[in-house]
C-alpha cells in the first residue's frame, strides 16, 4: 500500500503506524486490465475505489447508446454513489488503461467504524467532498447545454 499517496491525496496528514495497521485490515489494493468493467451500470456496487494510478471510462446506458460521460484519472474516486447509497452501480466504468485502486466495502466501512470511528469518518468526508465536487462540475456543465439550447451561444 503506498501509504504517502494515501496520507497526502486522502487524509491530508500523516497516519500512525496503528491507523495504517488498521487500514490495511479493510482496504484492498485492487489491479484492473485495460478493458476490465470495474462496475457495470444497474448491477450491485457496494464499493468504493480511489483510483491510484491509470485512467477510466465512465459510461451511461441512456435510450439504448453507451455515452461517455468522463474519463478520470489518478485521485478519482469511483463507485461512491452506490457506496453511499447501497443503490445498483449509476454508471459503468471501464479501465481505459492498467489500473491500481484502493478498494473499501461497505461491510469494510462497517467494520472500521466499530473499530477507528475517526479513521472511518475522515474516509466519509474525503468520498462527500469528491461527490460535491462532481455535483458541482455536473451543474455547470448542464447550465452550459441549458444556455446552448435555448440558443443563447456565447
Amino acid at each position: 500500500m503506498d501509504w504517502q499517496w494515501l496520507e497526502t491525496r486522502i487524509f491530508e496528514r500523516t497516519l500512525t503506524k496503528d491507523e495504517r495497521f488498521t487500514l490495511q485490515a479493510v482496504i484492498q489494493q485492487v489491479a484492473f486490465a485495460k478493458g476490465d468493467r470495474i462496475l457495470v451500470q444497474n448491477e450491485p456496487g457496494g464499493a468504493l475505489y480511489l483510483l491510484r494510478s491509470g485512467s477510466v471510462s465512465v459510461e451511461l446506458e441512456f435510450c439504448g447508446e453507451s455515452v461517455r460521460l468522463a474519463d478520470v484519472g489518478e485521485g478519482a474516486q469511483l463507485g461512491d454513489l452506490s457506496f453511499i447509497d447501497a443503490q445498483c452501480a449509476g454508471a459503468t466504468l471501464i479501465a481505459s488503461t492498467p489500473c491500481t485502486a484502493y478498494k473499501l466495502t461497505r461491510d469494510d466501512l462497517s467494520r472500521l467504524y466499530a473499530y477507528r470511528e475517526d479513521i472511518a469518518h475522515e474516509l466519509l468526508v474525503h468520498t462527500l467532498k469528491g461527490m460535491s465536487g462532481t455535483i458541482r462540475a455536473m451543474n455547470e456543465t448542464q447550465a452550459a447545454a441549458l444556455k446552448y439550447i435555448r440558443g443563447h451561444h456565447s
